[in-house]
């Protein structure tokens, strides 16, 4: 069966496939359907009428809109691939030295 953690909350016609994870703060909005073996890590968001494929991972505060492919891992608000959203993190932090990078580009450029 399904191992469901405290403090989650499951709406109204959601559905959900055998061997999920349901880790502590998960919420799943009405209407949703999680697919076999699903691992939702805490604190993730299912929008209302998603769809998560079997085998899919959602790490911790993912929010979840639309559909995620059977064994994809994703991460992020809004979700998007573990991958990507790694490679986006770690650009964060430079984004302000960027900025001021291309608005001097910009200004040389227009001069």
């Amino acid at each position: 069966g399904s191992k469901i953690d405290n403090l989650v909350q499951i709406g109204h016609g959601v559905t959900t496939g055998r061997g999920c994870a349901l880790a502590s703060q998960v919420g799943i909005a009405g209407g949703a359907k999680l697919g076999h073996g699903v691992i939702l890590a805490g604190q993730v968001g299912v929008a209302n009428r998603a769809v998560v494929g079997d085998g899919a991972i959602a790490s911790s505060k993912s929010g979840i809109h639309g559909e995620v492919a059977p064994g994809e891992v994703v991460s992020g608000y809004p979700a998007i691939p573990n991958r990507l959203w790694l490679r986006c993190s770690a650009a964060f932090s430079k984004l302000p030295e960027m900025a001021k990078t291309l608005r001097e580009m910009k200004r040389d450029i227009s001069q």
